[in-house]
């Protein structure tokens, strides 16, 4: 995702952009082993969905052609939050229901009719080429499945290689210092099955039930995706790996603490085996820091800030840093680019890793820095707020405009929701009802006024 928003950005700026792809692409929507978690569930976020769609004005219709389709996330998302039911409503936040690889293939496609951009598959980077005196990057080399090693030369290289990157490597090499990484780990694992959808499972169109650390550990969710098919998760912290085998995959769904998710999996038809995935730590490789770096290469997505997937930020935050990139080089001053760049991620990337990293920490035995004065007063009053969102309509709009990235957590602070929070507070917490609209109330309320 990373590259390829990238390469969209780099052709309005560049004669030719070469795009490295390790993998042969499929032709259809089906995973490829260098996306190994594209089997899970993944989450373009609104803000992440605005940013795809200016890249590629109409890609939303092609999603929906493709077998995708678009949930409300106020209305059609039953969440039940650490304090109970979000309330729901008309939120006007939309969010993409497709799986990964349909949302990669439709974006390869549109990406593939730029004229100036050539995809490369099978290509595997061996290392970074440069200047004698190394203070420039001057392109690549590349190996194919045969062994054969060819150089490119090229004016700025962009690695989005993901979370194995091998940047450091590649710049310890040249001589430099590589970042320093700051590490959460949780030791989060999650288990994944498809269901055939049925109809009538409910008044809602995807449900997430959110764990509570440090007491209740475990999370499940079923998302809608392309096939008439549910995708559901459950995912378990603190060494309490979700597991794989049939019997005790049901029994942890059903340890959640609310039944209509074991309900799902108990009367719907499994379309195939469970599956896991444990690579779930966050890891945010500090390139901003660097004393001494090479012009003409920068890193973004995974491959600098890989987040714990089960928060949804990863796609979105790969195309913000394509928005980045953007201004960067519309800048007329490349000198000092790569650093400028940098810089600037490293800002848009300090709200999602306060959000994943700071949930993170709640779980027993989490490894890594804990949080400081700050982030635990935002941790104390983000709690506060979602209580109040149980049955405050406008304090659950904020909640999902920062989740879904639409804004920063500052609007959590809004007059409107910061009364709520005090009166909430002010009554001792019987303010807060444990329910959601029903949807008659739904129906009559139709939406929130904007905060």
């Amino acid at each position: 995702m990373a590259g390829m928003l990238a390469a969209r950005v780099l052709s309005e700026h560049f004669d030719e952009v070469i795009l490295l792809e390790r993998d042969q692409y499929p032709e259809n929507a089906t995973p490829r082993e260098g996306v190994p978690q594209a089997r899970h569930l993944h989450a373009l976020l609104a803000r992440g969905h605005q940013i795809v769609e200016d890249l590629f004005p109409g890609i939303s219709e092609d999603w929906c052609q493709a077998g995708g389709e678009f949930l409300d996330v106020g209305k059609d998302f039953a969440w039940r939050t650490p304090k109970g039911w979000g309330v729901r409503f008309l939120s006007g936040i939309r969010m993409l229901a497709g799986s990964r690889p349909l949302i990669d293939l439709v974006i390869r496609r549109r990406l593939e009719d730029v004229r100036n951009v050539a995809v490369v598959e099978s290509a595997m980077v061996d290392t970074l080429t440069a200047s004698d005196s190394r203070d420039r990057v001057t392109g690549v080399t590349v190996r194919t499945p045969g062994g054969e090693v060819q150089q490119l030369e090229a004016d700025l290289v962009v690695e989005a290689s993901g979370r194995m990157s091998r940047a450091p490597e590649w710049l310890s090499a040249l001589g430099y210092q590589p970042p320093r990484e700051s590490v959460v780990n949780a030791h989060l694992g999650y288990a994944t099955r498809l269901y055939r959808r049925t109809p009538n499972q409910g008044d809602w169109r995807a449900l997430f039930v959110q764990a509570a650390p440090p007491g209740q550990t475990r999370a499940g969710i079923a998302f809608p995706i392309e096939g008439g098919r549910w995708i559901v998760t459950v995912c378990a912290g603190g060494g309490d790996h979700a597991p794989l085998e049939e019997r005790a995959y049901l029994d942890s769904v059903r340890s959640l603490p609310d039944p209509q998710l074991y309900e799902l999996v108990r009367t719907c038809e499994p379309l195939g085996p469970i599956i896991g995935y444990r690579r779930m730590e966050n890891r945010w490789r500090h390139y901003e820091g660097m004393r001494r770096r090479p012009e003409n290469f920068v890193v973004l997505g995974d491959a600098v800030c890989a987040f714990n997937p089960v928060y949804g930020q990863g796609m979105t935050t790969a195309a913000l840093a394509a928005l980045v990139l953007q201004d960067c080089l519309r800048d007329p001053a490349r000198a000092g680019m790569a650093a400028r760049f940098q810089c600037r991620l490293a800002r848009v990337i300090r709200i999602p890793w306060m959000l994943a990293a700071g949930e993170d920490v709640r779980y027993r035995g989490a490894e890594g820095a804990k949080p400081g004065l700050v982030d635990r007063f935002m941790q104390w009053y983000v709690d506060q707020v979602m209580a109040v969102s149980t049955c405050d309509p406008r304090a659950r709009l904020a909640l999902l405009r920062v989740f879904t990235m639409t804004h920063g957590p500052q609007i959590l602070f809004h007059p409107r929701v910061l009364g709520a929070a005090i009166a909430w507070l002010g009554s001792g917490g019987k303010k807060a009802a444990n329910g959601s609209l029903n949807a008659a109330e739904i129906r009559k309320r139709h939406s929130v006024a904007p905060l």
